[in-house]
């Protein structure tokens, strides 16, 4: 991570919501989950408007992030790089989205520049970026000297229970579409979790009988 003096370690989801929000105005919904040791990101981009036929482009979405640093008196940004499509890296489906997201230090907002495909062509849209469903969490952080310290991380949304209840309240089709893919992937990932915990578990034994 060039430029950082610490870096954030672990995996927390991130939710946006990308457009004007004026009536009728076009909106994406991206939910992603962020791997810090690798800086990567991945999860699911919803374009939807109240058009007439309506706008609903859906994407499973994969990409990176890097740390935009400057000298001082400017301000650095973390820069989000995605592309998405339907089933995600490993499927044969075509690239029908892509995403330059430009946001703050602490993940809140930014600006967002993104395409998608309608059926026929590329559309580029550019619009500002918030993070919404926040909680206050925290998050483990590596400093350069020996020994972890726990700091403040950015506001994020938990997953999965009271992001989808306030979805369903609110009755945002795209959100609940979105928050359920995500959820139904961390289900899917239980039984390799599980497996990973026993085998931890067994070996934290092993060493503490030396």
């Amino acid at each position: 991570m060039s430029g950082s003096s610490q870096q954030s370690v672990g995996l927390f989801p991130l939710c946006y919501r990308i457009g004007t929000q004026q009536p009728g105005a076009q909106s994406l919904a991206l939910n992603l989950l962020v791997y810090t040791p690798e800086q990567t990101v991945s999860g699911t981009a919803a374009i939807t408007q109240a058009t007439n036929p309506p706008l609903d482009v859906h994407s499973d979405v994969w990409g990176e992030y890097t740390y935009m640093t400057v000298m001082k008196p400017g301000v650095s940004k973390i820069l989000i790089t995605a592309q998405g499509n339907q089933g995600g890296p490993g499927s044969n489906s075509i690239v029908n989205f892509k995403l330059h997201l430009v946001v703050g230090s602490d993940w809140k907002e930014g600006i967002a520049n993104y395409e998608y495909f309608n059926g026929q062509r590329w559309v580029k849209v550019s619009a500002p970026a918030h993070l919404v469903e926040s909680v206050s969490s925290k998050a483990y952080l590596l400093p350069l000297e020996p020994g972890p310290v726990i700091l403040p991380y950015p506001p994020i949304m938990p997953l999965y229970a009271a992001p989808i209840q306030s979805a369903i309240a609110s009755g945002d089709l795209a959100q609940m579409k979105n928050l359920a893919s995500l959820a139904k992937q961390q289900l899917d990932q239980q039984p390799q979790l599980q497996s990973a915990l026993e085998a931890a578990k067994g070996e934290i034994s092993r060493l503490e009988r030396r």
